[in-house]
């Protein structure tokens, strides 16, 4: 679908550029010719396709949905270079046994979902930041000793395309070669696994899930929010380690079926109607992996010695 839009993009920018070509190439000859009328005619038709024109140049940049969508607000006027974004860029980890995702509760929502959290941010890159490219912590999660330096920012639309394409070549941030500290933290000193038993953890990208820019009633702020799903390779003991949790009714997790998560938890025709599992818990669904980009990015499995 994103590609055709781009190709559609593409064509109708093309169809401008040679109507505008018309017009310019009528001025020229009428002015050649002495023939007003045609160059009036030609000029009318140049000046009133070039302003399209450009508008279509500029949506070739557009290469993605979320910039699509910002372009779009930017256009309506419901937000300004000024307005605040939200961002929340994350990594989640997808963990499958015998057709169920093993997630984890969260200490604040109670609700169920994926091993993962908040990408960290190094201080060389906090002072980059503060040096060229203005953001402000979230203002509506408490900072602390746990949070400090997520990637959970508030930002200026202006500065928001300049923020991503930073954050994807930054050194100075949790990368793909490691990102096991949620899963240390989730896992193993919550005491759900024991590390010494578990042994090296090995997971492979699956690819990004990036959201439109849109407006979130829970914040009150237009956010982005970016999700790189990692699956756990897991070995056979590590698979026995986990199949054992599922009949000890832990609180600290749940196995969950693909259409438990695509009803958020809500069991249709019970009387369990409250959603107890997080609403972006789909994104790890390997039904849904088609959705993802970048998914050929990195092709190697990564193992982190335990």
């Amino acid at each position: 679908m994103k590609e055709f839009s781009y190709r559609a993009k593409i064509c109708k920018m093309l169809l401008l550029l040679l109507f505008c070509i018309i017009g310019i190439v009528s001025i020229i000859y009428c002015e050649i010719k002495k023939i007003s009328i045609g160059s009036t005619l030609g000029g009318l038709v140049a000046g009133f396709l070039l302003p399209y024109l450009f508008t279509s140049f500029a949506d070739l940049t557009d290469n993605t949905n979320w910039k699509s969508t910002q372009r779009k607000l930017l256009r309506a006027g419901l937000i300004q270079k000024d307005t605040i974004i939200r961002i929340s860029f994350a990594y989640l980890y997808r963990i499958k046994i015998d057709g169920r995702y093993f997630l984890v509760q969260n200490t604040r929502t109670n609700k169920y979902q994926p091993v993962g959290g908040a990408y960290k941010f190094e201080l060389e890159e906090a002072n980059y930041l503060a040096e060229n490219i203005p953001v402000e912590n979230d203002n509506r999660i408490p900072v602390d000793k746990i949070t400090k330096r997520d990637y959970r920012l508030l930002i200026k639309s202006k500065y928001l395309r300049k923020f991503v394409k930073r954050f994807d070549k930054t050194p100075y941030r949790e990368n793909i070669n490691d990102l096991s500290r949620e899963f240390f933290e989730e896992v193993f000193s919550v005491g759900i696994l024991d590390k010494r038993e578990f042994g090296d953890l090995s997971y492979k990208y699956c690819g990004r899930h990036m959201t439109n820019v849109e407006y979130s009633n829970v914040f009150n702020y237009y956010e982005l929010l970016l999700a790189d799903v990692v699956e756990v390779r897991l070995t056979a003991n590590q698979e026995d380690l986990f199949r054992n949790l599922i009949d000890k009714g832990f609180n600290k997790y749940r196995f969950a079926t693909f259409d438990e998560i695509k009803s958020y938890g809500v069991g249709y025709g019970t009387d369990k109607l409250i959603d107890s599992i997080a609403n972006h818990t789909p994104k790890i669904l390997s039904e849904n992996t088609d959705k993802l980009t970048l998914r050929n990015k990195y092709e190697k499995t990564i193992k982190i010695k335990i």
